[in-house]
């Protein structure tokens, strides 16, 4: 059965790109709950997590008490963590991996770019970022622990019977133990509990007044097993999710000569006018439209998440373009799907971030509230967006304030796998310095070059 935007997929499932009915579906006072497929997000088969909790009123309480974290206030406090770590990875990519006439270097970009999203994350998460940057390794194996375990819940997922199997068999005395994460386990979700437990050890022995999110969230009150299983959560969403996002957007601009050719001028334009910190704050870089509207046509192209994010149809059924639908029915979410919605204009399809520039401002206006959907929409709004645009402004503004880039393959840039989440490799490219702008020279270059030798 297929009905424009709405369509079934299975015995007792749906999905729909609608973004009237995604709004619908996930409005703050909507009758429709989360559906068995969340329990394959849970990290700890006794504690729900911010994303997996299925109890409204649990859930509410959860995210009240984690949203306090994550206040302006507090993400403004974690900007000049953030720009520590970027200074950082620009340092040791000047020093190690640039191309110059006659020598060419490829850069593997995609890998050091989640090595930077993961120390941001461990940074403003722990206060220690994990040290994958200066290491030039994935430390720990944390993120290939990440796409494992990203594999395996996306069979959860779809068997959703795996994971009652699952609970049942943890309540048998002798098997919970074995099957429950734990921090001393080599691999999956208890590597990752390892790992945070050796950087909350050494978060106790420091005595000064720390703002990371564990000590938000312990002073919030929220119990120590909770806060591990939201560290978890925030970990592997702050870091693969933001660097997917950071990837597509710079392989969309490369790929397309005229918008690479826009924002560097427009780039150009602001340093000389001698108003651009370094790094970029993202108050100034809010005030970039070209720049904004190649970050919003990035995650329109390319959203990090594709999970359905299945949820159930009220008891008494609902009635969803003219058609009945019954109670208890699953309706999925096509992330990718909706953002291909004809509010977009006939030339959805196309990456072209002039778009969001030269329409009306109603139609810019039902654009936003459709884009606004990737980040999810009422109480299940991404509580880390703001951090995260902050990350993308930053960290593209720099690469092309500070880099001319080529990609090394045009005919496979990269590979991408999915699995509900995506995860790149192979993104290749040369590197090159970018002339310094006139008023980076004047008066603001000995200022960057100093943070760019000593990273901080």
């Amino acid at each position: 059965m297929h009905i424009g935007s709405l369509a079934r997929i299975g015995p007792n499932h749906l999905i729909t790109s609608d973004p009237r009915l995604t709004r619908k579906i996930l409005a703050t006072h909507s009758r429709y709950t989360r559906g068995p497929w969340f329990d394959s997000i849970r990290i700890d088969p006794y504690v729900a997590n911010i994303v997996s909790e299925r109890d409204e009123k649990k859930h509410d309480a959860l995210r009240y008490k984690l949203s306090a974290s994550y206040t302006s206030k507090n993400i403004k406090m974690m900007e000049p963590e953030i720009d520590q770590q970027l200074i950082r990875w620009m340092r040791i990519v000047k020093q190690k991996w640039l191309s110059t006439p006659g020598s060419a270097r490829k850069f593997d970009i995609g890998k050091r770019l989640k090595f930077l999203t993961v120390d941001i994350i461990t940074k403003v998460c722990l206060s220690k970022e994990l040290g994958c940057v200066v290491d030039d390794c994935d430390k720990f194996g944390f993120l290939a622990t990440v796409q494992q375990v990203n594999a395996i819940c996306q069979h959860f997922s779809i068997i959703l019977e795996l994971n009652s199997l699952l609970y049942f068999l943890t309540k048998i005395p002798g098997l919970g133990s074995l099957l429950t994460p734990k921090a001393e386990d080599k691999s999956g979700v208890g590597k990752i509990l390892g790992i945070i437990q050796d950087l909350e050890a050494e978060h106790a022995k420091q005595t000064k007044t720390r703002h990371d999110m564990l000590s938000l969230y312990l002073k919030k009150g929220v119990p120590p097993r909770q806060v591990n299983a939201e560290l978890v959560v925030a970990l592997v969403a702050g870091s693969d999710t933001t660097s997917t996002s950071v990837q597509s957007t710079l392989l969309a601009i490369i790929l397309h000569p005229q918008v690479y050719k826009r924002l560097k001028a427009e780039i150009h334009a602001a340093c000389n006018r001698g108003r651009i910190s370094f790094p970029i704050r993202q108050s100034q870089a809010k005030d970039l439209p070209y720049l904004q509207a190649c970050i919003l046509e990035g995650l329109r192209k390319f959203p990090p998440l594709s999970q359905l994010r299945e949820r159930v149809v009220p008891p008494e059924g609902d009635v969803l373009l003219g058609h009945k639908i019954p109670g208890g029915t699953f309706i999925g979410l096509n992330a990718w799907g909706t953002q291909l919605d004809s509010v977009f204009g006939d030339d959805a399809e196309v990456f072209r971030p002039e778009r969001w520039l030269d329409c009306d401002e109603h139609r810019l206006s039902a654009m936003h509230e459709t884009h606004e959907l990737i980040f999810g929409h009422g109480s299940t709004k991404c509580l880390g967006k703001a951090m995260a645009m902050m990350e993308l402004n930053k960290i593209i503004f720099e690469l092309f304030r500070n880099f001319d880039i080529v990609i090394a393959n045009p005919y496979r840039p990269w590979k991408s796998v999915c699995h509900g989440i995506f995860f790149q490799e192979d993104f290749n490219v040369f590197i090159s310095a970018a002339e310094p702008h006139e008023a980076d020279i004047t008066w603001h270059r000995e200022h960057i070059e100093d943070k760019l030798t000593t990273g901080v």
